[in-house]
Formats: structure tokens, C-alpha cells, sequence
């Protein structure tokens, strides 16, 4: 009967690196080797604590060496996938949850995933839904030219073709942002949603009243704002542990519009914001269609009226319907 001889130490080296990606607790995670007759054998492990409180060690085999950086920042994501995800779906069906589940186990590593899963026109079909909600005209075909080929279509209003390079820009600012999801970063993110453009204040708050046009809500005062913003994104870390990422998404869209705290691209922030929590918690951006514009402007009303359930259902539809392939 063999016997096992066991020890262990941490890999900090890979804390830095690897936090950005995965939402495992790094700092539990460490390496085991296990001695087998003549020969050692690796495992990553995490000490996690059931639901009745109790310690286990999870384990993923890494072979009989340590695997290289790259190969390793794989398997963390193994490991990440087993580990009992503590984050809470109120709103959602358990029957929806495990569809999204199923998506955030099929692309796996947020940086493989991008480059596996991300169909090769999404930033353009990303920039031209996104805008045409706001309601710039330029068409598909025009935002796959400028994007593209770097050819401004013949009469097109200069207006219109920044706002397509300015999504762009805006998309790969928020896709590779490592730091902290706070009022910053919300400024730096409408800066490059607004720059060049007639937008009175570009990567600032408003230092207005305003009205959304169409809807019954009422945003803030322009001085409270700052703190509402503040108070937002000062818990976003705790409610990234906790809570489950397509409601925690909707949510923070939500309240972005709801404050509505610039002058101009309030509505493409937070779907970018949106976004950015989407990949955080391991799944993939969405696009809105802007053929469900009439739709999406609905569910948003009734977060308005405080029903937030209607929002998450919806995001939860979209992300569904577009990484699902079709049959047939």
C-alpha cells in the first residue's frame, strides 16, 4: 500500500497576475506536492468552507512538474470553477443561472475566452448597437467601414464617425482596465465615450439639473452626485463576493442611469460598466440590440419604479441568445 508524504507552499509570485482574472481567493490558493512511491505529483489546492461550516481542500492535478506560467494561469481557472461559487442569484431562476453557468464554464479563462468565444466582429457590432440606441444614424456596414478600414462613409456628419472611434477606444479602455472600479475610472470611461465630441463635459460630472427625456425619473441634484457615485462603487467589492455578476450588472447599469451623473454618454457608460462586471465574474460582454431598444428602455423604467427583476431577466436573455449556438 503506497503511502503519501505531503507538503506544501504558496505561489504569491502569482497573486498579482492572476487576481485580475479569476475571482478564487488567490491568497488560500497554494501548491501541493504528494510523493507516490519514486515519483512526486502536483495539485493546486484551496481550503474552502462548506455550507455547514466545515473545512475542505479542493484540488486540481497539475502532473508530475509545476507547469509553466502560462500553462498554470490555466489551470487556476480549473480550479476557480470548482470551488463553490458563494455568489447569490435573487433575482434570476435556477434554471437561468445554470444556462449562464454553463457559458462561464465554456469560455473558461477571461483571456482565452476573449480570444476563443468573442465572436472576431464584436467590437463592431458592439460600437454600432451601442450608439444607435443613442441614436447615432450611421448603419452596420458604415461602423464596420470606419472601424475597419478607417474610411469615413461619403456624408457622414463628422459627429458620428468620432462617436464610432471614441466606442472603440472606450471598449478597449474598459476591456483592459486592472484597477480599481471606482469614480475615476467612471469619468475616464465617459472621457472616452464623449472626447471631441460637442459634449460640454468631457470625463466629469454634471454641473446641472437634467431631465431623461421620455421618463418619469427624476435624477439627483447635480452637487449630490459625487456621492452617490462614491457610495455605488464603494461597495462594489463586496457585492462582487457576494452577489451574482448578471444581477450585480444590471444593477450597477441601473443606478448609472439613474444618476445619470454627466452631461452627455450616460447610457453607453454604463452598458461599458456593464460590461466590465460581466467579465469580472467570468462571462462574456453583451450587446443590447438596438432593435430591442423599445424593450430595453421598458425594463430600465421599471428599475426606475424600484423593480429590479425585469432588468437582470433581460441581460440574462441577451447573453443567452448570443452565445447559444442555434441549431439548424
Amino acid at each position: 500500500m503506497s503511502t503519501f508524504c505531503e507538503f506544501s507552499y504558496f505561489v504569491d509570485i502569482m497573486t498579482t497576475y492572476i487576481i485580475n482574472f479569476y475571482s478564487v481567493d488567490i491568497h488560500m490558493a497554494y501548491i501541493e506536492k504528494q510523493r507516490h512511491g519514486k515519483h512526486d505529483y502536483y495539485y493546486l489546492v484551496k481550503s474552502v468552507r462548506d455550507e455547514t461550516g466545515k473545512v475542505k481542500k479542493v484540488r486540481v492535478f497539475l502532473g508530475r512538474q509545476v507547469p509553466a506560467h502560462k500553462k498554470l494561469i490555466e489551470f487556476f481557472a480549473v480550479l476557480d470553477r470548482k470551488v463553490p461559487d458563494k455568489r447569490r442569484a435573487v433575482l434570476l431562476s435556477r434554471e437561468t443561472v445554470e444556462r449562464l453557468d454553463d457559458l462561464g464554464l465554456a469560455a473558461g479563462s477571461q483571456k482565452v475566452a476573449m480570444k476563443r468565444h468573442l465572436p472576431g466582429d464584436f467590437l463592431v457590432r458592439f460600437t454600432y448597437n451601442t450608439n444607435a440606441i443613442e441614436g447615432n444614424p450611421l448603419t452596420l456596414r458604415q461602423t464596420a467601414l470606419i472601424l475597419d478600414d478607417g474610411i469615413a462613409p461619403q456624408g457622414a456628419r463628422a459627429g458620428d464617425v468620432i462617436e464610432v472611434y471614441n466606442g472603440k477606444d472606450a471598449w478597449e479602455f474598459v476591456k483592459s482596465h486592472k484597477g480599481s472600479m471606482n469614480s475615476a475610472f467612471l469619468r475616464k470611461v465617459q472621457y472616452q465615450v464623449t472626447k471631441n465630441t460637442a459634449c460640454r463635459l468631457q470625463g466629469k460630472f454634471r454641473d446641472s439639473e437634467v431631465r431623461i427625456s421620455g421618463s418619469e425619473w427624476t435624477p439627483p441634484l447635480a452637487k449630490e452626485v459625487p456621492s452617490q457615485v462614491e457610495a455605488l462603487l464603494g461597495g462594489f467589492g463586496k457585492a462582487r463576493r457576494s452577489t451574482h455578476p448578471v444581477e450585480l450588472a444590471a444593477e450597477l447599469h441601473n443606478r448609472i442611469v439613474q444618476i445619470h451623473p454627466f452631461t452627455d454618454g450616460n447610457g453607453r457608460t454604463a452598458r461599458l460598466l456593464m460590461n466590465k462586471v460581466l467579465m469580472l465574474g467570468g462571462l462574456l460582454p453583451v450587446i443590447i440590440d438596438a432593435r430591442n431598444k423599445e424593450g430595453y428602455y421598458s425594463v430600465i423604467e421599471r428599475a426606475d419604479r424600484g423593480e429590479q427583476k425585469p432588468f437582470a431577466e433581460f441581460l440574462a436573455r441577451q447573453l443567452i441568445g448570443q452565445y447559444t449556438k442555434k441549431e439548424g
